[in-house]
């Protein structure tokens, strides 16, 4: 298990960001749409400050991968890239939908968790969680690229949704979050995981998920 962990996301329109030493974990979270190259390296390094950290000192970066905003998803894989090139770190690469699940769990404890995002050209990024028995949101089926029409939702009423994708449909039955946005606490709580399942990769791997 790692014990220091540096993890952010800018997939949406908030940057955020989080650094964990053994037990302790503070979040930058902002706001901040369209200047997230300006901010992310003055919030991690104001993380790193507060610790009394190095980038040598991180066993991990772990960053929001995407599907959300393009120039987001590329803002938040190559700073985990050139980070982890120059400190020769493991990245661990953990999809912005499933943080924003995560999110939605830690907050309102909805265990069935539908996700659609604004993808632009009137389609959205679709997925569906299930928060299993340790209180990790984990995918059902495929992330999707799709139109609003053809999502398919659960039966009954005992599920939420997330994500701004949700104001394109209406007469929905359901408990709907459509303004939250991915925290980087939910996403070191995932990426801790991936990392004690060895499923850090290189540097190089440190890509966006585009989907389209």
């Amino acid at each position: 298990m790692a014990k220091i962990m540096l993890a952010f996301d800018t997939s949406a329109s908030a940057i955020s960001v989080a650094l964990q030493k053994n037990d302790e974990v503070r979040i930058l979270h902002q706001f901040a749409p369209m200047q997230q190259a300006k901010l992310i390296l003055p919030m991690i390094q104001q993380l790193l400050a507060d610790f009394s950290l190095t980038f040598t000192d991180l066993d991990a970066i772990a960053y929001g991968c995407g599907p959300g905003s393009f120039t987001g998803t590329r803002i938040a894989s190559s700073v985990a890239q050139g980070l982890a090139f120059a400190a020769d770190k493991p990245v661990i690469p953990v999809s912005s939908l499933a943080i924003l699940a995560q999110t939605v769990y830690r907050k309102y404890q909805c265990r069935t968790i539908v996700i659609v995002v604004d993808a632009r050209m009137e389609q959205v990024y679709f997925a569906r969680y299930e928060v299993n028995q340790e209180g990790i949101a984990c995918l059902v089926g495929e992330e999707q690229l799709c139109s609003p029409s053809d999502i398919h939702l659960p039966a009954g009423d005992d599920w939420c949704g997330a994500g701004d994708g949700w104001n394109r449909l209406s007469d929905i039955k359901a408990n709907i979050y459509a303004d939250e946005l991915p925290s980087a606490d939910a996403l070191l709580q995932l990426a801790m995981l991936k990392f004690a399942q060895n499923e850090g990769v290189n540097a190089a791997q440190a890509v966006p998920t585009y989907l389209r």
